[in-house]
């Protein structure tokens, strides 16, 4: 069985419209064939929902860049609210680290929508959070160690995704495809074969993970670093943007066999 994992801005969705529009082909020929499509996103579940549901799918999402999981049978969704304490932790923050961090929590809708590009409506349900925390730091570098040291003593992270980055408990995509890779395989008795697509720094070891990986191509960001496992071939690289890549990786699968 081969489940796909892919997220959302800058690999689904274009950068810049948020449309999948070039990738409806590749949408089409998983849906054809009955493989599951996850969705892997910094994104929160209010936000991806409306996603999914303009998709036609209906299978677990991985939320807030693996802070949390949806739709996942059997899954405790009564998990802690870790925004509320990321939010205790930056308003404690002592000076001069005081203020350098400004997330979702410190703009207003408007703001979100500005700095992400989302018309308002969808900015809305990004503020509607409950595991993480994306913002932009303003510090030097030397703060931002101190920041992020910090974090880590109270059992947190900073993980860099394409736009912001991104408080959230020690966890991560990877962490939570093998878990929806479990469900999967005990439902279906067979084994899973998992095909991730990412473009950022927070979807590493999602691809480094799956037994084949996809980096599309985002040229508002540095390329992601060649590893040993791209090395190998089971990491290869789009040559289009955002959903065309995303599009172009998935047909070339297809036609291969997987």
């Amino acid at each position: 069985m081969i489940v796909v994992f892919t997220d959302l801005d800058g690999t689904l969705l274009d950068h810049e419209t948020y449309s999948y529009d070039a990738a409806l082909p590749a949408l089409a020929a998983l849906r054809v064939r009955g493989i599951p499509l996850v969705l892997a996103s910094s994104k929160t579940e209010a936000e991806m929902r409306p996603i999914a549901d303009a998709i036609g799918i209906d299978h677990p999402m991985i939320v807030e860049n693996g802070a949390g999981i949806a739709n996942l049978p059997g899954h405790d969704v009564k998990e802690s609210n870790h925004f509320d304490s990321l939010r205790r932790f930056l308003q404690a923050l002592p000076e001069p680290l005081a203020g350098l961090f400004q997330g979702f929590g410190d703009w207003s809708v408007e703001e979100v929508a500005a700095r992400t590009g989302l018309p308002p409506a969808a900015a809305r349900l990004a503020k509607h959070r409950r595991f993480s925390e994306p913002g932009l730091f303003s510090g030097s570098a030397q703060q931002k160690a101190e920041f992020c040291a910090r974090l880590d003593a109270i059992g947190y992270q900073a993980v860099q995704g394409g736009r912001f980055l991104t408080l959230m408990p020690k966890t991560s995509k990877a962490e939570r495809m093998a878990e929806v890779v479990v469900h999967y395989r005990d439902i279906s008795g067979e084994p899973v074969r998992s095909v991730a697509l990412g473009d950022a720094p927070n979807d590493l070891a999602m691809l480094e993970a799956a037994d084949r990986g996809f980096i599309i191509a985002n040229p508002a960001h540095s390329p992601l670093p060649v590893t040993e496992r791209e090395r190998l071939g089971f990491i290869s690289r789009s040559r289009k943007a955002g959903p065309e890549g995303w599009n172009e990786s998935i047909l070339q699968l297809v036609e291969t066999g997987f």
